[in-house]
């Protein structure tokens, strides 16, 4: 997040538009790539469209990230460090203090929770496809290894269930990721119409 300048406030999108602009090789591929694996799934993707697209060749994309798999993870990598930054400062303010009353609750989540829907609308590619591949993994997938990078950024959240429902961890985990891909696969859908 920090080479991207993805802060608080910034969408790792904008990121890779900006670094892409300014000439940065690596940010113009991954972009090309996100919006090629969004649209197409990760088996419908031919490295030769996303290089081409980036105005590059094959051999470029390989050097840089290896293979296909490495691209895709290097994205994903990239977009779920930024996420669990932004993620972190959304709840950050609210596990300060006990929070008991049940109107200052539901200001709290609905804060909350628009925040969260924000951020996972200003990356719809992402969300739609890419975190979907990962949180909900078909069983020959071979992105499971990045679900515990999933759980990790999104682990603030299950801690402000925690501390302001007292929801156990492991439950507010589960319903965080129902919560996410639900959303993910409307998103899918939507970009798909």
């Amino acid at each position: 997040p920090e080479a991207l300048g993805v802060g608080a406030h910034g969408s790792f999108h904008a990121a890779l538009v900006r670094l892409s602009a300014e000439g940065d090789l690596k940010a113009r591929l991954l972009l090309s790539a996100l919006s090629h694996f969004a649209a197409k799934g990760y088996d419908g993707v031919q490295v030769k469209e996303v290089a081409e697209e980036a105005g590059v060749s094959k051999p470029t994309l390989y050097y840089h990230f290896g293979s296909k798999e490495g691209l895709f993870r290097q994205l994903c990598l990239v977009a779920l460090a930024s996420m669990a930054v932004r993620i972190q400062a959304l709840v950050e303010p609210f596990l300060a203090a006990p929070i008991k009353d049940p109107k200052v609750q539901e200001a709290a989540c609905l804060r909350l929770c628009r925040s969260y829907l924000d951020l996972l609308l200003e990356s719809q590619e992402f969300t739609g496809f890419i975190l979907r591949t990962i949180a909900v993994p078909s069983p020959d997938s071979g992105f499971r290894d990045l679900m515990p990078l999933v759980e990790k950024g999104l682990s603030p959240l299950g801690l402000f269930m925690h501390h302001v429902f007292g929801t156990h961890l492991e439950q507010a985990r589960k319903e965080v990721l129902l919560f996410t891909s639900l959303v993910g696969s409307l998103i899918e859908e939507k970009l798909r119409d």
